[in-house]
């Protein structure tokens, strides 16, 4: 479609109508029609006369000659002596010759397109020009000449990434090659653009007419069939038109003569406008009626395929019919029987006339002289027609196995690239999917160095911070040693003693914190009743504080770092608790989705709830009112092994009301809540 943002009169506005022209001229009439009024009332010549171009051409192909040659005449007045609007014009009048036969200015109008095409700018128009110089050259027996021009159309179009232009021009080429009697050719051209494309009435259509000159008459029906279903009567064109006369002619030289017959009655195409396809058509009506013993019928259709063609230009075409009425004629008159066969065979006498044709002019001639009594002629004629028959014969099954084997041939390397290409979607799946998953590690290393390289500098930062204090207090009493009286000095001493076991502590802290990232984890069943039990004795907290347990479990994991987890979370509970009357540390457990969680609860002086998340960083400690004595390296830990057995770490708190920590562990497979330690 035309872009939004130019004039709809534009010239790259209006080419885009050229292939609807040709491919759906009824529906593209009207919005021809009314860009035309549109062009004549802005007083726009330029696109008046593209426009009357496109108009000819789709009428050309809607069936309607006499319309499309009153319009292009028109068109090419217009031109005048613009070479690029008369080569427009120019392309599409030959059209008139190619579809319908009319050769009044054809020579002048074909010398003038072969020095205007060079005028033509759009890749589009370019090809359709060679393809319609092509085409003349074709009608008129030049197969060579033909082919030049389409092998033209197809380098242009390739140069110039036009993959329509280059799929009509290979159709071309094969169908020069399959005139040639180089069916291997037809048939690697075709099957190429059914790779390239996808299926297309055209070339599909062509593969049926080689397997009918195979004498591969199933095959070629087959696929004529399948092309038929695909039309309607109300919606021909010239390229199904072609497609419903190449049937019903493969549907006679089957046998299947009423088929033929009703094929060209159920599309009703008896009376085309298109004088090519009527001329053959007739020629199947005359020679399926003839088959039927209906002499009447059969005789009115091959003359009026013979006048058509007479008309048109005298071509190889003719003789078919010229044959067929020959053979009717055999028993009423020979004389005109004789008449008619040997008129076909003068027109056979170039080298490279079609030696099919010949081979039946030869067999008819034979019964023409038999009929007449020239039976030496006849016999001369019968001779001649065997040999060159039994030589098609052996061609044409060295052409069907050749055929056969290029066709396998095609398929395997077709097969071939598919599994290329399939391996290679796997490939390029497999390489996306390890990238993914290498860009993830890599993500996730790199958050995990980043996290240690902050807590690193988090480590070195508390290490100066907790070790100053402490060291500047050693200074301090030091220095006053020096001047106070001995009586006095025992009080400074001690306060060195603390402060140096204070820093003794932190770094027990530290050395048991960095350990932990080294240390690799053990995985056993742990039974918790007996290591809280444990942990709980070793802390020796006194009478000041009670410990009640309730059932706990046995989890799986790590003994002597989950020994580590309780102990700091009992010693984090007794210490925030025994100022309290009733001090009081219980531990429970319960079982949610797979997972142990215990509690640890006190009723100690708790916690501000948003600042639960910063009690397991390293370092960090509560704001004032609210801190925790220590260096805030245990729950930091605790956090850690948690994490690392799979589980997750949780707290709850309200200042004055206590705190819980919630720790969740993977069960040991079998295994359910024990007995409780201690009431």
């Amino acid at each position: 479609m035309p872009d939004a943002d130019h004039h709809p009169l534009d010239l790259p506005a209006l080419l885009f109508l050229l292939s609807e022209a040709r491919d759906c001229p009824e529906a593209t009439l009207p919005t021809i029609t009314g860009l035309l009024a549109q062009a004549q009332a802005e007083g726009n010549r330029a696109a008046e006369q593209l426009l009357l171009t496109l108009m000819g051409l789709a009428n050309l192909h809607g069936l309607q000659p006499v319309l499309a040659r009153k319009q292009l005449d028109e068109a090419l007045r217009m031109a005048g002596s613009d070479p690029e609007q008369r080569a427009r014009a120019l392309t599409q009048k030959m059209g008139l010759f190619t579809l319908h036969g009319e050769t009044d200015t054809l020579d002048d109008d074909y010398r003038q397109l072969m020095q205007d095409v060079g005028a033509l700018t759009q890749v589009v128009e370019r090809a359709e020009a060679l393809n319609r110089l092509g085409a003349v050259r074709f009608y008129q027996d030049d197969l060579s000449g033909a082919l030049e021009h389409f092998e033209q159309m197809k380098a242009m179009c390739l140069e110039h990434g036009h993959q329509e232009g280059v799929t009509r021009a290979l159709s071309n080429i094969a169908s020069m090659h399959f005139y040639m009697g180089n069916y291997v050719a037809a048939m690697v051209c075709q099957k190429e653009n059914l790779a390239a494309v996808g299926p297309q009435v055209p070339v599909e259509g062509m593969i049926a007419l080689i397997y009918k000159e195979l004498g591969q008459m199933e095959q070629s029906i087959a696929v004529h069939e399948r092309l038929a279903e695909q039309l309607s009567p109300d919606s021909l064109n010239n390229s199904t038109l072609l497609v419903i006369t190449n049937y019903a002619d493969t549907l006679y030289r089957a046998g299947k003569h009423e088929e033929a017959i009703a094929v060209i009655e159920r599309f009703g195409v008896t009376d085309t406008p298109v004088e090519r396809s009527r001329a053959a058509l007739h020629d199947t009506l005359g020679h399926s009626h003839a088959a039927l013993g209906r002499p009447d019928e059969a005789r009115r259709f091959f003359m009026s395929s013979i006048e058509i063609y007479d008309r048109l230009v005298e071509g190889e075409e003719i003789i078919w019919p010229l044959l067929g009425l020959a053979e009717l004629e055999l028993d009423r008159d020979p004389e005109v029987a004789l008449a008619h066969a040997s008129r076909a065979l003068s027109m056979l006498e170039r080298p490279d006339s079609n030696r099919s044709y010949r081979s039946r002019t030869l067999h008819v001639l034979s019964k023409v002289h038999a009929a007449r009594g020239d039976y030496r002629e006849a016999y001369g004629f019968a001779e001649r027609h065997r040999a060159l028959q039994a030589e098609l014969d052996r061609e044409a099954e060295r052409q069907r196995l050749e055929v056969a084997l290029a066709e396998l041939e095609f398929d395997r390397a077709q097969a071939v690239a598919d599994i290329q290409r399939t391996a290679l979607g796997q490939a390029r799946g497999e390489v996306a999917a390890l990238h993914a998953q290498l860009e993830a590690r890599v993500q996730q290393r790199t958050q995990e160095l980043q996290a240690a390289n902050e807590e690193l500098s988090a480590f070195a930062w508390s290490l100066s911070h907790y070790l100053r204090t402490p060291m500047q207090l050693v200074m301090g009493h030091a220095d006053l040693l020096v001047t106070l009286p001995e009586a006095e000095r025992a009080a400074h001493a001690e306060g060195i003693m603390q402060s140096i076991g204070r820093m003794s502590e932190m770094l027990d802290g530290l050395l048991r914190y960095a350990e932990r990232h080294l240390k690799p984890l053990e995985s056993r069943p742990v039974p918790l009743a007996e290591l809280v039990q444990g942990a709980w004795t070793e802390l020796a907290p006194g009478a000041d504080v009670q410990l009640v347990t309730h059932a706990l479990p046995v989890v799986m994991g790590d003994a002597a770092a989950l020994r580590m987890v309780f102990r700091n979370l009992l010693a984090n509970a007794t210490q925030h608790s025994r100022r309290r009357e009733g001090a009081r540390v219980v531990v429970r457990a319960s079982l949610e989705g797979g997972m142990h969680v215990i509690e640890v609860q006190d009723n100690g002086v708790g916690f501000d709830p948003e600042a639960a998340q910063r009690l397991f960083r390293v370092f960090s400690q509560l704001p004032a009112g609210q801190s925790f004595e220590g260096l805030g390296l245990g729950l930091a830990d605790v956090w850690r092994v948690v994490i690392a057995h799979g589980g997750h770490v949780r707290t709850e708190g309200r200042p004055g009301e206590g705190a819980s920590f919630f720790v969740s562990l993977p069960a040991a497979p079998g295994q359910v809540l024990g007995a409780p330690a201690s009431a």
